[in-house]
Formats: structure tokens, sequence, C-alpha cells
């Protein structure tokens, strides 16, 4: 056990270090909303939305937005009433003769405070939407520092850092892409340039042990999960990824109250092509075993522990899209993403082999505050013991703001 926290100690000292040493300058900002499922994303990204207001007797800049999100649903198998679709957790439950669904619990709010005191860029932004049981979810929470290198670091609940935002397709409401990185958690990110064209990321991230399945065994959240990504972009027309992750599993036996640990793993490689100013092409692979928490398509079982032992599930995916800008308000998408993952021998219970996620939308933007769409999603499940679930949906969505 002490061998394993001198390794993870070693781990994220050389980072750090490696990290300051080669330290450039470089923008590191986040956006000032979440681009995932925004229709509206490149006009707030232009910055058309500034509605930043400098509170009284300080020099802090807060800024509050978000947009109204409709959808209309017509789902074809599936009866659950969800604006997101994943088809990892299918059941036999969930599948009757379909539902329509119209709602606006894909609508977001967002708070945005900014200052810059001592050299150093400070930003405080919380965000919710409205999916959760009591009508609201916490989407993020975090706070910003950015220095004059360009170095930034964060802390609170953001998207994983297995996630490769720039290679995300553009869904109607959340592209929850089989076999793609896909979470959020709680966590400390330290983000660098190397160079001109590289930065580095590190983030240590609160451990989630639900996906350690079985009988007679505790999961517990011992070991903060290790994660680092290498962004490299020689030019604007090409940006390239990898993902590398060290996740301790750990338990405790209940019959003998003895601390167990097993080393989960995840590695994942994306690439972005922007051949011209009207396309965009997106390709991601990932491998990794004991890391469902973190992938998408998964039903949430990433280990099994029986006859004294833990066996952690073998996991692989990918996904590939192409989004084309027709002209000025018109745009479209078509993405396609599949998971398969190794039988647990020692799992008596019906789990998962595969899943598949693929999309095809059009939006249509009215004008800067207004964007329309209209979506296909195909979703399909298999299992081990033969069983299998295909849901088609078609779902229409207006955006204000």
């Amino acid at each position: 056990m002490n061998s394993i926290k001198h390794r993870f100690h070693l781990i994220i000292l050389s980072l750090f270090v490696v990290a300051n040493l080669n330290a450039q300058v470089k923008d590191s900002i986040i956006h000032t909303r979440d681009d995932i499922g925004d229709m509206n994303a490149a006009v707030i990204r232009a910055g058309e939305f500034p509605g930043a207001i400098t509170l009284p007797g300080s020099h802090v800049s807060l800024a509050i937005g978000g947009f109204i999100k409709a959808t209309a649903i017509y789902d074809t198998k599936y009866s659950v009433k969800n604006e997101i679709i994943m088809p990892g957790t299918f059941k036999s439950s969930d599948f009757n003769e379909g539902q329509s669904y119209i709602g606006a619990r894909s609508s977001r709010l967002f708070f945005d405070g900014r200052v810059t005191y001592d050299g150093l860029a400070i930003k405080g932004y919380y965000e919710m939407d409205f999916r959760g049981a009591y009508g609201f979810t916490l989407r993020h929470a975090y706070l910003q520092l950015n220095n004059k290198k360009g170095q930034s670091l964060l802390m609170g609940q953001y998207w994983s850092l297995v996630m490769d935002l720039k290679s995300i397709p553009e869904g109607l409401v959340e592209p929850t892409m089989s076999g793609g990185g896909f979470s959020r958690h709680g966590q400390i990110r330290f983000v660098t340039p190397l160079s001109n064209s590289l930065s580095l990321s590190i983030s240590l991230e609160e451990p989630n042990s639900t996906d350690i399945k079985g009988e007679a065994i505790l999961p517990q959240n011992r070991y903060a999960d290790v994660i680092g990504f290498l962004s490299i972009d020689p030019s604007e027309a090409v940006h390239l990824g990898l993902t590398g992750m060290y996740r301790p599993l750990t338990y405790v036996v209940q019959s003998t109250r003895n601390k167990e640990v097993e080393n989960g793993w995840l590695g994942n490689a994306t690439a972005v092509f922007k051949p011209g100013a009207k396309d965009k092409i997106a390709l991601s692979a990932m491998i990794g075993s004991g890391a469902s928490n973190y992938i998408m398509g998964t039903d949430g079982t990433g280990a099994y522990y029986s006859e004294n032992s833990l066996e952690l599930q073998v996991e692989r995916g990918g996904f590939g899209s192409i989004g084309h800008k027709w002209n000025e308000k018109l745009r479209s998408n078509l993405a396609l993403g599949m998971f398969h993952a190794d039988e647990l021998d020692t799992n008596p219970n019906p789990h998962i082999k595969s899943s598949t996620f693929g999309f095809v939308n059009t939006f249509y933007r009215l004008n800067k505050y207004v964007n329309v769409g209209i979506e296909w999603l195909y979703t399909n499940k298999k299992q081990f013991n033969g069983e299998g679930f295909t849901n088609n949906r078609i779902q229409f969505g207006i955006q204000i703001f």
C-alpha cells in the first residue's frame, strides 16, 4: 500500500516540475459557458454576450446568463421520460411501446464572476440545468486561477479530463457518445503550455467506486484518480489529444475487513481536422480496464468481486463525427459511437456486451439569439445473455439565447 502512495506522489511531483520548467505564454481561459449541448455556442465564443456588471465597491465583474431550451421527443421503444438517452443503461422494464415528451429541462442558468488581482486572473463559475429530481442539477461549480505564463489551476466540479472537449460533436441535447469519455467530477486540475503547440493538463479527480459490484465487499473512495492529457495543436486545422488515467480501485472485504487495491486504467487518443472553414472531422479511440465511471455506453459495472478476487472489465470503444456548415444559418452533424466490453466471468447478472449511439442533426440559426434543430438518434444495447434493446428517437428543439 505504501508503494502505491509513493508512486502516486512521485508521478504528481514529476509532472508539476516538468510543467513549470517548460511554461510559456498561452491562453487557457475556459469559455464563458459550457459548450457541450449548447446550440448557440459559436455566438457566445464570438463575444456577443458580454453581459457583465461591476459589483458595487469592488473590481469584480459578474455575468448572469444561460438559455431556455425546449425539446419535443418521440421514442419508438424507450419509455423513460429523460431528455438524455444512454443506451448502456437500457433494461427490459424501460422498453414498452415508446413515448412522446415535451419539456424544457435542458435549460441552464449560470453565474460567472471574474477579477484580475496582482497578476492573477481569478474566475468563479456556477452552472446548473433543470433535469434533477429536485428540479435542478449542478453541472459545474469551480474556482480558476490563471497567471501571466498561461498556466491555470482549477478546483471544483467540471468535465473530467478524460474528455477532449474539442472532439465532442454537436448534439441537440447532450451528445452522450458510446465509446467516449463523458463525465463530470470534482477535481484539482493544473494546465500549462509546454510550447506554442503543446499543452499539458494534470488532474486529481474525486474517486467514485460505484462501478465496483459484487457481494460481501464495500467499495471505498480512498485514493484520487490521476489523469494526464497532452494537447497537440500544430495548426488551427489540426488538433490531437492523448489521455492516460491511473485509477486505484479500493474496497474492503467484509468478512476479513482487509483493504484491497486493484489498478484500473484508461488510454484515449483523439484527432480533430478542419479541412476548411465549413467542415470539422473528429475521431476518438479508447481502451480501459475498470474505467466504467468515465466512459459513455457502459452499464455502470467496471469490476465484479467473487471468489476472493476482483475481476476488472476490459473496455474498448470510439466514435467519429463530421460537422458541416452549409451557410451562415444552416449546419449539420453526423456521428456514430460504439462501445464493447469483455465478459465478466464472475458476474452472474446480465451485463453489457456492446452499445451503439449514432445521430444525424440539422440546426438553423434564425438570428444570433434563436436556434432551432431537429435530430434523429439511433441507440442499441446488447448483453451477454442474448438480450438486446433498440430505440429510435426523433427530437426537435428550440433554444433562446
